[in-house]
């Protein structure tokens, strides 16, 4: 069966934290990711920035980091980034 191949896909990913998120981009030709910056405003405002950046850049998708404890059990932290995703995916 003949390989099948797709384009590349670009992806935005955040690093969510309650003062800051940090942002980084990347794709699936290089298949790495790099820092782009850190959004230091909250609610609407941070939102706003995160519209901005997706007008920019048009990725194929995002992507959140889901923090966990060493030995794989979800924290406080954990459940905050789940939270945001679900208002990311709302919201775009």
């Amino acid at each position: 069966m003949p390989e099948v191949k797709t384009a590349p896909r670009s992806y935005l990913a955040f690093d969510y934290g309650q003062r800051r998120v940090g942002v980084a981009t990347g794709n699936t030709l290089l298949a790495q990711a790099q820092p782009l910056t850190t959004i230091a405003a909250e609610g609407d405002a941070r939102f706003a920035a995160i519209a901005r950046l997706l007008k920019d850049w048009q990725p194929d998708a995002l992507v959140v980091g889901v923090p966990l404890h060493p030995d794989g059990q979800s924290h406080d932290n954990t459940l905050q980034a789940q939270r945001y995703a679900r208002q990311l995916h709302g919201r775009f």
